[in-house]
C-alpha cells in the first residue's frame, strides 16, 4: 500500500476535515478531530513510498482507523475530481452531481446524501416559528411587513399576505445596485396593482455600501449579503410603526439546505425546542423585569443584535459557528456608521420587548399538492401582480439578483479549492427543490447548466459586482 489522504480531505489544526458531502450514514460527519502525530503522519504522505517505508511514524491504531475507514487510502484509489458536468456523477432521483458538489459520494443504488437524508427533514419547515395564517391586529397601524425584492418568493409571499389574508402590508424594499431589471419592473407594477399595500423603498448609503462590498469580496469573493442591510435600514423604522410581525417567505429549499451545508443545527428546526429556548430566556428576563418575549421576538432579537454588535453569545451556542454569518457581520463592520441607528434601536429593544415577531412562512403547506410548484407561482403572479420574469423564463431559483451566477461561480470555485466549507447554494437547493416537487430533474439540471455560474467565469455579470466598489 502507498498511502494518500483521499481526495477532499485536509488537515486543518486539530482536525480532519471533509469538504464534500458523504454517504449515509456519514453525512454529517465532516469533522474528525486527530492528534498531532496523526496530523503530521499524514501531513508526510508523499504519494510515493509504502506504508512500511514511513519507519520515522509509529503506525498508530489512530492512523490504522483511518485506513479502515477508507480516509487514508492507496494512492491508486485516489478519488478524481471532475472538471465539467460532461464528466461528473449524476444522483440517479435529483440533480445533484459531484462537479457542483466536489467530493459528493453515492451509495450503491446510486443516490445522493440529499436524497438520503431528505425523509428525515422533510416536514422541517424553518429554524423561524411557522405561521402560514396570520391574524390581524385591529389596535396597529399594519398587520405584518415583509422584506421585498420583486423576485419570484416575495412576491408570492406580498401576495398571499395582501389578497390572501386581506391584511395591511408594509412591503420593505431595499433597492441596492445589482437587483435585476425585471425585479424592479415588477415591483413597479405591483405599486400599481396593489393600491392596499404600503411601499417603503430606501437606499444605503454609496460610501458605506463600497466599503461593505469590498470586505464581503475581499473574504468570499462575491458581495452576497441580502438581506442583511434590509434589516439595518428598517429595524429602526419597525419600531417606530410598531408592526406585530415581519414575515419570510423564502424558498422552501432554502430552508432544508442550511442543515445540509451544516450552518444550522437540524435540532433548531423543532418547535418543542424553539419553546423550550424561549422559556429559558424569558426566565432571564422576568429577573431582570424585562418584558418577555413572545414567539418570534427572541428569533429577531438574535438577529439584529448579532448584525449590529458582530457578537451573539446565543448564537455561537446554538451552533451558528458558520462563515457565512462570520464574513457578513464582518463586512457590515466596516461601515459602522450605518450600523448606529441599528445599535441604538437594539438597546432599545432589549429593554422594552417591543419588536415584531420575525416568523416563516411555509409555501409547501400553502399548496393545495403540498409543493412550491415554480412554474404554477410564476403564472399566478404573472396574472395578479404584473410580475415580470428574468429574460431566462425557465430559471427558478433567485430572480431578483442581477449577479447571482457572481456568487454560484465563487462559492464553487472556492469550495473546490477547499478555501471555504460553503457547498454552493444553488447546488443544494436545486436538488431539494426537485424532491420537494417544486421542478423536475431534467428541469432542474438544465436549470444547473444554462443559468447558473457553474461552467465558466461570469464576466459580464462580474464587471457590475466589482465597478460599483472598486
Amino acid at each position: 500500500m502507498i498511502p494518500v489522504l483521499q481526495s477532499r480531505w485536509a488537515v486543518r489544526d486539530k482536525y480532519l476535515i471533509y469538504y464534500g458531502l458523504r454517504k449515509q450514514p456519514d453525512t454529517f460527519k465532516s469533522k474528525i478531530k486527530i492528534s498531532s502525530r496523526t496530523a503530521a503522519f499524514i501531513k508526510s504522505l508523499d504519494g510515493t513510498r509504502t506504508l512500511e517505508d514511513y519507519t520515522e511514524h509509529k503506525i498508530t491504531f489512530a492512523i490504522k482507523r483511518l485506513i479502515k475507514q477508507k480516509i487514508i487510502i492507496d494512492v491508486t484509489d485516489k478519488s478524481i475530481i471532475p472538471s465539467s458536468f460532461d464528466d461528473a456523477s449524476f444522483c440517479v432521483r435529483c440533480p445533484a452531481n459531484n462537479f457542483v458538489i466536489p467530493g459528493l459520494e453515492l451509495n450503491s443504488e446510486g443516490l445522493c446524501p440529499i436524497c438520503t437524508t431528505f425523509p428525515s427533514i422533510k416536514n422541517l419547515g424553518s429554524v423561524l416559528p411557522v405561521k402560514n395564517i396570520i391574524p390581524p391586529t385591529p389596535t396597529a397601524r399594519f398587520d405584518v411587513a415583509l422584506f421585498y425584492t420583486g423576485g419570484k418568493d416575495s412576491s408570492y409571499l406580498l401576495y398571499y399576505l395582501s389578497r390572501v389574508l386581506g391584511l395591511r402590508v408594509m412591503a420593505l424594499t431595499w433597492k441596492h445596485p445589482y437587483m435585476s431589471d425585471n425585479a424592479l419592473k415588477s415591483i413597479a407594477n405591483a405599486k400599481e396593482l396593489l393600491p392596499e399595500v404600503t411601499f417603503v423603498v430606501r437606499e444605503a448609503s454609496p460610501t458605506a455600501l463600497k466599503k461593505i462590498y469590498s470586505k464581503c469580496y475581499e473574504l468570499q469573493e462575491n458581495t452576497c449579503i441580502c438581506p442583511s442591510v434590509a434589516y439595518v435600514l428598517f429595524f429602526p423604522l419597525l419600531l417606530e410603526n410598531p408592526v406585530p410581525y415581519l414575515v419570510l417567505g423564502n424558498e422552501p429549499a432554502q430552508s432544508k439546505a442550511l442543515i445540509l451545508n451544516r450552518l444550522v443545527p437540524k435540532i433548531l428546526y423543532r418547535p418543542t425546542v424553539k419553546k423550550a429556548l424561549r422559556l429559558a430566556v424569558n426566565i432571564g428576563r422576568v429577573f431582570m423585569l424585562r418584558k418577555t418575549f413572545r414567539e418570534g421576538q427572541l428569533e429577531m432579537y438574535i438577529t439584529v443584535k448579532n448584525l449590529a454588535f458582530r457578537k451573539n453569545s446565543i448564537l455561537k451556542k446554538l451552533g451558528y459557528k458558520n462563515e457565512v454569518m462570520d464574513n457578513l457581520v464582518a463586512s457590515l463592520a466596516e461601515a459602522g456608521e450605518m450600523l448606529i441607528p441599528l445599535q441604538y434601536a437594539v438597546q432599545k429593544s432589549k429593554k422594552g420587548g417591543d419588536i415584531p415577531a420575525l416568523v416563516h412562512i411555509d409555501f409547501d403547506e400553502l399548496s393545495e399538492t403540498g409543493s412550491y410548484d415554480w412554474r404554477s407561482i410564476k403564472r399566478l403572479l404573472t396574472s395578479e401582480l404584473g410580475w415580470v420574469d428574468s429574460a431566462q423564463e425557465d430559471k427558478g431559483l433567485h430572480t431578483s439578483c442581477g449577479i447571482e451566477r457572481c456568487k454560484e461561480y465563487s462559492q464553487l470555485t472556492r469550495f473546490r479549492e477547499m478555501k471555504s466549507g460553503i457547498i454552493p447554494f444553488s447546488a443544494l437547493e436545486l436538488s431539494l427543490a426537485v424532491l420537494q416537487g417544486s421542478l423536475t430533474r431534467e428541469q432542474a439540471i438544465d436549470e444547473m447548466k444554462k443559468h447558473c455560474g457553474f461552467s465558466e467565469f461570469p464576466k459580464k455579470e462580474n464587471r457590475i459586482m466589482t465597478d460599483f466598489f472598486k
